[in-house]
């Protein structure tokens, strides 16, 4: 009788496992269909206060369920959560972002322009093509000492020389244009454009 009990309820557990393995799935919902409507732009998120970035490259927020980046922080001291508050190294911008203070100036990250806060917006101040291009020490400093025709530049009456060194340039209206001819050719000396 042992045997036989044993022998049923081996043959009870058996059933119980085909019957476990041959249960269906639960329905999984169908895939969306987007039709017109744009496909999601990433993992919704809780709308909270503004925060560093995973990378610590830049300030973000989540606003309606949607992570929004605030202000990029790309210079070498990145983002970071300091007594309490968010600071950002604004020092390296990139065009098009949104920045902040505004008038504030950064370099671009190949370091061949000068880039400034406005309307909130990271735009080209300037090109940065002399040597020493666009440095970062105590502030921002843009070698301007040389310029093309059409080059973006930030001074009224600035002054380069052209690319070529034969001509110098001023800037007017937001962009470089030649201003004279040099007869011999166009130095830059101790900060100071001359033809000669």
């Amino acid at each position: 009788m042992r045997s036989r009990g044993g022998l049923l309820a081996l043959t009870v557990f058996v059933l119980a496992a085909c019957y476990q393995e041959s249960t269906p799935p639960p329905p999984q919902p169908p895939p969306p269909q987007w039709g017109a409507a744009p496909p999601p732009q990433g993992p919704r998120c809780a709308d909270g206060p503004a925060m560093c970035s995973n990378d610590r490259q830049a300030i973000v927020q989540c606003r309606g369920g949607v992570l929004n980046l605030v202000q990029s922080c790309l210079g070498p001291q990145g983002c970071a959560l300091v007594g309490g508050a968010l600071q950002c190294d604004t020092s390296i911008a990139r065009p098009g972002e949104p920045c902040a203070p505004e008038g504030g100036y950064a370099c671009s990250q190949d370091r061949r322009a000068l880039i400034a806060c406005r309307g909130a917006r990271s735009v080209v101040a300037s090109t940065c093509r002399g040597q020493n291009g666009c440095a970062v020490t105590s502030g921002v400093a843009c070698d301007h000492s040389i310029a093309a025709a059409g080059d973006p530049c930030d001074g009224p009456n600035e002054l380069a020389c052209s690319m070529d060194r034969t001509a110098m340039m001023r800037c007017r209206n937001g962009v470089y244009a030649q201003a004279e001819p040099c007869r011999a050719s166009c130095l830059n000396a101790s900060g100071r454009v001359i033809c000669q």
